[in-house]
């Protein structure tokens, strides 16, 4: 296992990769600049890695970023090859992005400050010029499992769009559905995804169902969808007996 501080070079690759993405549109010379300076970072992190620093073969990367979905499991440190990249992830919490070259890498987390036995050893895929956001959820044989998306951030101009995540282990299928309304996305199964809707930006209220007898198991707070913004909405379990399900909105 590396120490801890390896794991700085990646931590600052994260931070010209965010500033890559800040330029992207606005000023292309920096973009290129930060990015070469992302990938030379990745290189002293992962140096078994074969990284090149040719801005024309960005399709030969993807990107990363996880979500701490499982109620009942603590804080967390994620590691990825062996390095830590993300620390303190707490419940709900939701990692910063990161670029990596297509492939499988190792990720196995821990209890923060508690490396003897990990939560979760298992390994992910990377794709090309493919944004996957990775939950974990806890197991049968309370470990954790991870579990990744393909994000689509495409949306047509002046729009929004919405997606639902089921991560809720106690709840059964789910229809999604307008509060005292149509049902909008049916039959939701545990750990799967619906297809996204695209919409005008607005305010939704939305509640949850049994999918089998359609009667209401959970009504949401206001979801607030902004203009060119791609969303998923993911159904996890509350923290408190009084909330038994709740909402957590993220968009790229």
């Amino acid at each position: 296992m590396h120490k801890q501080e390896d794991s700085f070079p990646i931590h600052e690759a994260g931070m010209y990769n965010l500033l890559s993405d800040y330029y992207k549109y606005t000023n292309p010379e920096l973009h290129i600049y930060y990015y070469q300076k992302h990938l030379q970072s990745l290189k002293k992190a992962l140096p078994h890695l074969s990284i090149t620093s040719d801005i024309e073969r960005q399709s030969e990367y993807g990107k990363i970023r996880f979500i701490h979905a499982s109620v009942r499991k603590p804080v967390v440190d994620i590691f990825i090859n062996g390095v830590k990249i993300f620390k303190e992830v707490s419940f709900k919490a939701t990692t910063n992005e990161m670029t990596l070259p297509v492939g499988r890498y190792q990720v196995d987390i821990y209890e923060t400050g508690k490396m003897v036995n990990s939560l979760c050893s298992q390994k992910i895929l990377v794709e090309s010029n493919i944004f996957h956001t990775i939950t974990f959820l806890e197991s049968a044989h309370q470990y954790l499992k991870l579990y990744s998306y393909h994000e689509d951030p495409f949306v047509h101009p002046a729009e929004t769009k919405l997606r639902f995540i089921h991560l809720h282990p106690k709840l059964p299928a789910l229809n999604i559905a307008v509060q005292k309304g149509d049902v909008v996305f049916p039959g939701l199964h545990l750990k799967a995804a619906t297809s996204y809707l695209g919409l005008y930006p607005m305010t939704v209220y939305l509640e949850a169902r049994d999918a089998e007898t359609n009667s209401q198991i959970a009504s949401f707070p206001p979801l607030t969808l902004k203009e060119n913004k791609a969303y998923s909405a993911l159904i996890v379990e509350g923290s408190t007996e009084e909330t038994p399900a709740e909402i957590l909105l993220v968009s790229i």
